[in-house]
């Protein structure tokens, strides 16, 4: 597919910042944010309000553009005309393509990025929103942070091995809905929720809140229905076991009591060793019991609630906010957020601290 098909996909304008991204907008307006980097390439970090000096964007964005071959710089207006219409940008110097400053597969990441490859390491605090750290050097970044430096992921599922460290804290779930979480505990919710719908909108946000919800809803049927699964099947092994206990139990009598083939073979093989006396038949056990086999109960883990009064403004503050045990999980109700110093694009995935 031509780049520039692509692109029209792409291009700023069709999607718009998450609560994700209006939290890290919120961290740099109270002086918390020292960096964010990004490997996200279509520019809602800066659409949230989070300054362009601190944005370190590892593949580059679509926030400015220039000539392939002589590298003069393209007008924003002129490639946003170009975008929509799916047609080729030339440079008007000297003819030659131009492109967005993306890094393409196989190009070097921008200067910038390799620039602030410490910066998790000068951090009291790292936020990782969002990714699935798969690409390096990104996937690494988390690794550079100082030991006994909280470590809080925001995501799906667990990635980068973080989790491995004391202070890690893991708040598995949709992003919005676990910073969120954490809002609440700062107490900057009102705040977080008034930047986010100044950004986009109420309308928008009204959308958003909506697909969250509904998310939710499939999720939790999703997570019912796996459970009767379950259950179902540890009674299924239950009763399988309990019938061959039983069926064992009964041969063993069989044969303990003299009766059946297995009676008779065990009689003759003892013949040459035993007086040829009667034997007194044992009487069978009959007390009319039988044991059900009862799965062990499903206990649900249980995640940190992650409360703290008053506005944090330290690391340990902010750690203990978002959970109180490290490594530890906050599940909560949806919606997709961004990341905060480690973050891919993945379907709706944002940000990095």
């Amino acid at each position: 597919m031509p780049f520039y098909v692509l692109a029209k996909e792409l291009y700023p304008g069709r999607f718009h910042p998450t609560v994700s991204h209006a939290f890290i907008a919120l961290l740099a307006r109270r002086g918390l944010l020292s960096v964010l980097l990004t490997q996200n390439i279509d520019c809602l970090e800066r659409a949230a309000g989070v300054p362009e000096p601190l944005i370190v964007e590892a593949h580059g964005s679509f926030a400015s553009q220039r000539c392939i071959d002589c590298g003069a710089p393209f007008p924003d207006d002129a490639m946003r005309d170009h975008v929509a219409r799916g047609a080729v940008p030339r440079c008007g110097d000297c003819g030659r393509l131009v492109k967005p400053d993306i890094t393409f597969f196989g190009e070097k990441l921008p200067d910038r990025f390799f620039a602030h490859l410490d910066a998790p390491a000068a951090a009291d605090l790292v936020l990782i929103i969002g990714t699935s750290l798969s690409v390096h050097p990104f996937a690494a970044l988390p690794q550079r942070a100082r030991p006994g430096v909280p470590r809080v992921l925001f995501n799906l599922e667990c990635v980068g091995g973080l989790g491995s460290r004391p202070d890690d804290v893991l708040a598995i779930g949709e992003c919005d809905a676990g910073i969120r979480h954490l809002a609440d505990a700062l107490g900057w919710r009102d705040e977080l929720e008034a930047l986010w719908k100044g950004v986009v909108g109420d309308d928008e946000a009204r959308k958003q809140n909506a697909r969250a919800a509904e998310g939710l809803r499939e999720d939790v049927g999703d997570e019912v229905a796996k459970l009767a699964d379950e259950v179902e099947e540890a009674l299924k092994l239950g009763s399988d076991d309990e019938s061959g206990e039983h069926a064992a139990k009964e041969k063993a009598d069989a044969v303990k009591v003299g009766t059946g083939e297995p009676a008779a073979a065990a009689e003759k093989a003892d013949l040459s060793s035993a007086p040829a006396e009667p034997a007194e038949p044992t009487k069978q056990p009959d007390d009319g019991s039988a044991s059900v086999a009862t799965p062990p109960d499903d206990k649900a883990e249980t995640a940190p609630s992650g409360e703290a009064g008053g506005s944090a403004t330290t690391a340990g503050q902010v750690k203990e906010a978002a959970g109180t045990e490290a490594p530890g999980k906050i599940k909560d109700d949806p919606a997709r957020g961004s990341s905060s110093v480690a973050d891919e694009a993945k379907g709706q995935e944002k940000p990095a601290l």
